[in-house]
């Protein structure tokens, strides 16, 4: 039997709702430090990545978008490292940020479900969102079509394909590619475009390489190499954009044991065998409709017809043409699980919307996206520690039943606010004491200047500065 993970509920049970108890104590839980040395995320000299890694990773709890915004606020003082730090680790071509990502999910795993059992409705989820750019010199940034924006949605930026998993209760993100669709038109614009030499087998240059790959190619390959970390599923779901012949014949190949595939289809022209008879998806609707096929769901209020047919290379899958309501399009559907009844399909696809859940609450609360170095390597940075934080956030909610990134960022923000409220008590309170000394000093009476430049007044003064933000924040370089 699964055994209830305790550690993070025990401490806020005990020492009530902090940054510190949140993301020190799950980094402690998750090992982090560990972690990085497992992967080689590692650097010679200097700070360990670890204690980069951490305030990488406080930022947008910090409400800061950048590490530039990090060091032109009070904040700095949280960390004596300088900003050029962070950036070379940003920048380093050699960090395997992949091999990260998947190692903070196999932790999460083993956290919380350490017998490994699949979920009957464990998925892997496969989507892109749009990442929007305004600087038109950033590596490999493209005009990319946002569907959200209509006809006319180009934008420049990247699209960020993405593959979770849900185990059932909750998403989590396993890995990533950065997509260039098309190219900028003018050729001084292309000429402009930040350029860096690597070497051909450091990571930097293969998250490069497929930056040119077909998403469908890219997302093959984030499935396989989830599967031989070990993460498993019943079903892979997908939208209609990915739902090509190549696609569904390879996800039914992969693993041991197959999963199956539930997706959204185009009403194209491929070909489907029902009862002898080769038909296309409209045709197919045709003679559904003229056998008196139409079936009603009251739960969903939904018509819809269903067959089992054979498609060439894959074998039986099952189709519903569904027709929700206030809607005049009829919308098609396949599962290579041919026992799902429609409802029970729907509920599974459902789970979809939980990837769309998690680009709105990164783009929303991490800030992702708002990266805007000309590094490409920067820009897998920026997504990696991103999605790492999620993982730890994702992990605290799990333990902690929060619904959503919104009440827990709720208690974060207005324990921010709290802090840089006592924090500017300090200074008025410095402020109020230097007046204090300067008018006691003319009157001739103590000689409190001596008394400022003394060794007792910087220790006071730093016995009021640690019982406010300062250290607060430094213990979270301590944390992994």
């Amino acid at each position: 039997m699964r055994k209830p993970v305790k550690e993070i509920e025990n401490v806020l049970q005990n020492h009530g709702y902090s940054i510190n108890n949140i993301i020190c104590e799950v980094m402690k839980t998750f090992k982090l430090k560990t972690l990085c040395h497992q992967v080689s995320f590692q650097k010679q000299a200097g700070y360990s990545t670890s204690e980069i890694l951490v305030l990488m990773l406080m930022l947008p709890l910090m409400l800061l978008k950048s590490v530039h915004a990090l060091y032109k606020s009070e904040s700095k003082k949280v960390t004596t490292m300088k900003k050029d730090t962070i950036y070379r680790l940003k920048n380093n071509e050699k960090m395997p940020w992949r091999a990260l990502l998947l190692v903070m999910a196999k932790q999460f795993q083993r956290l919380v479900n350490p017998t490994n059992e699949m979920d009957d409705k464990s998925a892997f989820i496969l989507d892109d969102t749009t990442i929007a750019k305004t600087g038109r010199r950033i590596e490999q940034v493209s005009r990319v079509f946002d569907h959200v924006a209509g006809r006319k949605g180009t934008k420049l930026g990247f699209k960020n394909l993405t593959l979770g998993l849900f185990d059932g209760k909750i998403f989590k993100p396993l890995d990533f590619t950065l997509q260039a669709e098309k190219a900028l038109t003018k050729a001084r614009h292309r000429k402009e475009q930040y350029k860096k030499l690597r070497d051909p087998k450091s990571a930097g240059a293969k998250r490069i390489r497929e930056c040119h790959v077909s998403k469908i190619t890219n997302g093959l390959d984030m499935l396989k190499r989830a599967l031989k970390q070990g993460f498993k599923a019943k079903y892979v779901l997908v939208d209609s954009w990915f739902s090509s012949h190549e696609f569904i014949q390879t996800v039914r190949e992969l693993g041991k044991n197959p999963m199956h595939l539930i997706c959204g289809v185009r009403k194209d022209g491929r070909k489907y065998l029902y009862k002898g008879d080769s038909f296309n998806a409209k045709e197919l609707h045709s003679v559904l409709k003229n056998e008196g096929q139409e079936k009603r769901c009251r739960k969903r209020n939904t018509r819809y017809f269903e067959a089992v047919v054979d498609y060439e290379g894959i074998g039986q899958v099952k189709l519903y043409f569904c027709r929700f309501p206030y809607q005049k399009k009829w919308r098609l559907f396949l599962s290579t699980d041919t026992s799902l009844s429609l409802l029970s399909m729907l509920e599974i696809y459902s789970v979809r919307w939980s990837i769309e859940v998690f680009f709105k609450e990164t783009k929303q609360y991490l800030k992702l996206g708002t990266c805007q170095s000309r590094d490409f390597d920067a820009q897998i940075a920026h997504i990696t520690t991103c999605y790492v934080l999620y993982t730890l956030l994702a992990y605290f909610r799990r333990v902690n039943a929060y619904e959503s990134l919104d009440g827990l960022f709720a208690e974060i923000k207005d324990e921010l606010i709290e802090k840089n409220v006592a924090e500017r008590l300090w200074e008025l309170f410095d402020d109020l004491l230097q007046v204090v000394i300067t008018s006691i000093a003319k009157s001739g009476l103590v000689d409190l200047l001596e008394f400022k430049n003394s060794h007792e007044y910087e220790y006071l003064k730093e016995l009021f500065e640690n019982s406010f933000l300062t250290n607060q924040l430094k213990a979270l370089e301590k944390a992994s």
